[in-house]
């Protein structure tokens, strides 16, 4: 793995800095390098932590500038991504990553937390799906869907509307397979078309209607995630929305939003509509985790 490979080459790298050079890391620096972290709209922001003896510290706030650099939350560039802590990390057993809300000032994580990992040799990979991270059961999540507009009865627009409801054992049954979403995240249906990004909902749990109708009819819901999207069209798209070719997209988003109604980059499921879509076929979604963020924390031995 290109993270494991990094993290074995920044060692040998240090491991070889001359003593001159190395003299003022010791205990009490690391190192962290992000990929695939974006910049946090609203000033909403990151927090490092690290886990000692059982407590949480703080390592730092911090931002990402536009080359996925960390930064300070003014802006300056936190040179090779280095943090200086007041506590000595000799028994730092993992770290974690959160995101935190504008004008954030306690000693406490919060509980949106976006990834973590164990400290092994004095190094660490921070993943989504690791070690206090977002969840490990999100490499089993699974999705399907149907087309279909049940708000405005029967047989009317039926592919302009997209629902996550499975239909292969005759009833109808969830069309998500995900593990419940944990305290500080959500998932999130959104279609793209015709150029726009359109949100069908914010989804609590896989087996209730979701928490927003903008776009539907009066009409009662399969009592599942969906949307019908036929009334109050957004400026530039058409409605009622004809689905064909268009991307189907559930996400994990923080909970509090920093951007509602802006699709995050943690597209868990995606799928697209065939061209020409059928209202009664059952349609599946692929699992997706690449380009989810993660990161490499590195501590430095001290120098003898």
């Amino acid at each position: 793995m290109k993270i494991r490979l990094s993290l074995l080459v920044a060692t040998l790298l240090w491991a070889g800095c001359d003593s001159d050079v190395v003299e003022d890391i010791g205990a009490r620096t690391l190192y962290l390098r992000l990929f695939d972290t974006p910049a946090q709209p609203n000033d909403y922001h990151y927090e490092g932590w690290i886990n000692i003896d059982g407590l949480d510290k703080s390592f730092g706030k911090f931002s990402v500038d536009e080359h996925g650099r960390p930064v300070t939350l003014d802006g300056t560039l936190i040179d090779a991504g280095r943090f200086e802590t007041s506590f000595d990390l000799d028994s730092s057993l993992y770290a974690f990553v959160t995101i935190e809300p504008p004008g954030d000032a306690d000693d406490v994580p919060s509980q949106t937390r976006l990834m973590g990992g164990l400290i092994r040799d004095h190094a660490a990979e921070l993943l989504v799906t690791n070690y206090e991270g977002l969840e490990d059961g999100l490499v089993l999540s699974m999705g399907s869907y149907i087309l279909a507009t049940p708000t405005n009865g029967p047989n009317t627009d039926e592919t302009s509307g997209i629902w996550f409801v499975n239909l292969t054992a005759g009833d109808m049954g969830r069309g998500l397979r995900v593990p419940v979403p944990l305290a500080g995240w959500h998932y999130e249906g959104w279609v793209q078309v015709e150029g726009a990004t359109l949100s069908t909902g914010a989804i609590p749990h896989h087996s209730r209607d979701d928490l927003a109708a903008p776009y539907s009819g009066p009409n009662p819901t399969f009592g599942f995630p969906g949307e019908d999207f036929l009334h109050n069209a957004p400026p530039g798209v058409n409605f009622p929305l004809r689905l064909g070719g268009a991307f189907i997209i559930v996400s994990l988003e923080p909970d509090p939003d920093p951007d509602p109604g802006t699709r995050s980059t943690m597209e868990l499921l995606r799928g697209r509509v065939p061209g020409e879509p059928r209202s009664d076929s059952t349609y599946f979604l692929e699992l997706n985790l690449d380009g989810f963020p993660a990161a490499e924390l590195t501590i430095p031995l001290p120098v003898q």
